[in-house]
């Protein structure tokens, strides 16, 4: 996806952060053994929606790999202070197609390997345990973790092999794959002469942040009251979650709304993330599986949304659906990680109350082996008698995916780009439509996602890693007034 930030709402940036599912496990530690302490408690997460071109129902997804979730709690959480923080600067919603195709070199052909199958984890926050990042050649000439007397591609060159621990452990390198890393590293390793590749390759691990998630950044002028809700485990609202060694978990994770009853709306959101080697993504879901807030890899702050649109919060029991792995991990990781709400209550509400649609997207994925710039398509005909606008686009896939496309056709014939950029699972992000789009009784709505599928196997729709997924979740007004042509959408975020 886009490294930057879509143009505002009058030079002010999205609402919020939306869903990114499965943070990558396609790589792990270049030593170390796993170990289970044991917390057990199976879980179920499926994901609610349906393709909004025909009628579909959303498979039920297994939700945890290798190992059982852990317990779900319940608890309060009392309203907090916030600490002020500036808004982003965003760039445009609508960026060009395509990205510097990179300099074939051997270096550059192993970064591409690298980069589509290890740095999700070996990064600069080393996420599911993994001791060491990968993500520039820097990295790759440092001292190994394990083994001092070598450099990290050395180590890279054995680990690719092992076929006790492999890596990455969920499925091996293809031929072509294995060969770019082996012809690499017996040269040397050598830098090449384009180290950053085309233009696509950085050169100091860095992470790409949205300005606006920098400490002290501020909220909206006006919140009438500030919510925490974090993930906790059995102990009460501060003990952490426990994610066992060598499992990827799914808890579900069950918060009364701080607010009681009452009614507010939302108007910003800023994760809190505790442990960022096991969290890999978290869905903060209404009473009745209503997605009303996420975070992903990619931004933890949001701004505030337009000055007459907030979004609705129900309240009553919530859930907050977290995603850990621990795979690779060596010990058992606790984690807190959450967020905090800045609400409106009713008197203050802003004229227009909004939420998250969800139609926007296609189930039947099934992305054939070797397969590279396959496109996966869905469409949605707007039938609502009452017109919406579209908020923000709010691309989402895993990590096979490598652009995406939104856009509307007028019952007119006019064709409306909302979103069309190269997608990155590491930075996933909301993109302000800046005019926010209406959507009329006839309007086609089509969501393209394209992948690369270079290993053996097909892929296929799901939420764990090795699947795949074609969202665009978008915010839009009124609440309530979304649908979508025969087989219509029916389900929570509507």
């Amino acid at each position: 996806m886009q490294r930057g930030f879509p143009t505002a709402w009058t030079k002010s940036s999205i609402a919020l952060v939306l869903f990114a599912s499965l943070y990558a496990v396609a790589c792990g530690s270049d030593d170390g053994s796993d170990q289970n302490p044991g917390v057990s408690s199976p879980s179920t997460n499926g994901l609610a929606g349906s393709s909004a071109s025909t009628t579909l129902a959303a498979p039920n997804a297994s939700s945890v790999k290798s190992g059982a979730a852990g317990s779900t709690a319940s608890a309060s959480n009392p309203a907090t202070p916030s600490t002020p923080s500036t808004p982003n600067t965003p760039t445009s919603a609508t960026n060009p197609v395509g990205s510097p195709a990179g300099a074939s070199t051997p270096y550059c052909n192993v970064r591409k390997v690298l980069d589509s199958r290890c740095t999700a984890c070996h990064n600069q926050d080393k996420v599911a345990g993994a001791p060491m990042s990968l993500k520039t050649y820097a990295d790759l000439q440092a001292p190994a973790v394990s083994d001092k007397s070598k450099k990290v591609y050395q180590m890279v060159g054995v680990r690719v092999h092992d076929t006790a621990k492999p890596m990455p452990p969920q499925e091996k390198l293809t031929a072509d794959q294995l060969s770019s890393i082996d012809t690499w590293v017996t040269a040397g390793a050598p830098e090449g002469s384009d180290p950053t590749c085309g233009g696509t390759v950085g050169t100091a691990s860095t992470p790409t942040q949205d300005p606006g998630a920098t400490a002290g950044a501020a909220w909206p002028d006006k919140c009438d009251q500030v919510y925490t809700i974090k993930s906790h485990g059995t102990g009460g609202d501060t003990a952490p979650y426990m994610v066992p060694a060598g499992q990827e978990l799914h808890p579900k994770i069950s918060v009364p709304a701080p607010w009681g009853n009452e009614a507010v709306q939302m108007v910003a959101m800023r994760a809190l993330t505790d442990n960022k080697k096991v969290v890999h993504h978290w869905i903060l879901y209404g009473p009745n599986r209503e997605f009303l807030v996420g975070w992903a890899p990619g931004k933890d702050q949001s701004a505030p949304l337009p000055p007459d649109v907030g979004m609705n919060l129900p309240g009553g029991t919530l859930t907050l659906d977290m995603h850990y792995n621990n795979l690779v991990g060596t010990q058992a990781e606790g984690d807190n990680s959450g967020l905090e709400l800045c609400v409106l209550k009713k008197p203050n509400f802003r004229p227009n109350t909004a939420t998250v649609n969800q139609t926007f997207s296609q189930f039947l994925i099934n992305i054939p082996a070797h397969a590279m710039n396959f496109d996966v398509t869905g469409q949605c005909t707007f039938t609502g008698n009452t017109p919406v606008k579209l908020v923000t686009a709010s691309p989402h896939a895993h990590t096979l995916a490598r652009h995406m496309k939104f856009t509307v056709k007028k019952k007119s014939g006019e064709m409306i780009v909302m979103h069309d950029g190269p997608f990155d699972f590491n930075e996933q992000q909301s993109y302000a439509l800046d005019p926010m789009v209406t959507l009329e009784n006839g309007d086609v709505v089509t969501t393209t996602c394209t992948y690369d599928n270079a290993g053996d196997t097909a892929v296929t729709f799901g939420e764990n890693t090795g699947n795949e997924m074609c969202f665009n979740f978008a915010v839009y007004y009124p609440m309530g007034a979304m649908a979508c042509g025969s087989g219509s959408f029916t389900g929570p975020g509507r």
